[in-house]
């Protein structure tokens, strides 16, 4: 079976699915509270363009600063950054050209560390507390920092422990990078984007878990979270400066 992500029209919730393996969907009607959590949001990640912007910078050059190579599948910056106040962690990294999506220069893998069970998920060990990570959503941006794609991942892509859709949406608003490594300005603007994007990521939890159940049911005699073959598991395409004209266009309406 050809490893086709399920791709989620932005903008759109809840979704149903085709036998296709996509996802068509009616447009989703927001609370005030979630619209101006996403406003807020949008105000705070323009602000950290801006602050970037004024020294030259971009989201990309920024988790890149002090790098004089760009080597393929290098993390960004070494080692990636770790709020361990927060328990949450991204790093930054380029694939092979032939492999990247279309505008793709990189992306940054966001993570939250949650308590680990009493009992641990079968074929999963974690070497430690600090080790317990779970991966919430990759993030595409083009060079200049754009963010033009969301999507999720395989369990075996980084090697997280994998919760189900219902306690990974959970620890989303968990996600909260407060240290000063690279920046401020880069840790609130990619803090902001996980909340900027919320609808569409929750949207690309429950896709991931769908196209997982469905491969397995195709493939079952293979540990399908290990299966090499089944690497992004739920993808869409995003526009920043169109999601911002939504917002503000939501927030007359409201």
């Amino acid at each position: 079976m050809r490893d086709t992500p399920i791709r989620i029209p932005d903008n759109a919730s809840p979704a149903a699915t085709g036998m296709d393996g996509h996802l068509t969907a009616m447009p989703r009607q927001l609370s005030r509270n979630e619209l101006l959590a996403i406003h807020d949001a949008a105000a705070v990640a323009i602000e950290c363009i801006g602050a970037l912007a004024k020294k030259g910078r971009n989201p990309v050059t920024e988790v890149l600063a002090g790098a004089n190579t760009v080597e393929e599948w290098a993390r960004f910056p070494t080692g990636g950054v770790i709020d361990r106040g927060t328990h949450c962690q991204f790093y930054y990294h380029a694939h092979a050209t032939h492999e990247r999506a279309a505008n793709e220069h990189g992306h940054f893998h966001t993570f939250v560390r949650a308590k680990r069970p009493a009992r641990e998920p079968p074929s999963i060990v974690a070497a430690s507390d600090a080790a317990w990570i779970s991966h919430l959503v990759g993030i595409s941006t083009d060079a200049s920092g754009q963010v033009n794609r969301l999507f999720t991942t395989n369990r075996w892509v980084t090697d997280e422990v994998w919760h189900a859709a219902d306690a990974l949406i959970g620890m989303l608003d968990q996600f909260d990078m407060t240290v000063s490594r690279p920046s401020r300005d880069l840790n609130r603007w990619i803090t902001a984007i996980i909340r900027m994007f919320r609808p569409q990521i929750v949207e690309l939890i429950r896709a991931r878990d769908l196209r997982v159940t469905r491969w397995r049911a195709i493939h079952p005699d293979e540990d399908v979270l290990e299966d090499r073959d089944l690497q992004v598991t739920s993808e869409i395409a995003v526009d920043f400066l169109t999601k911002i004209r939504a917002i503000d266009a939501a927030m007359d309406r409201a």
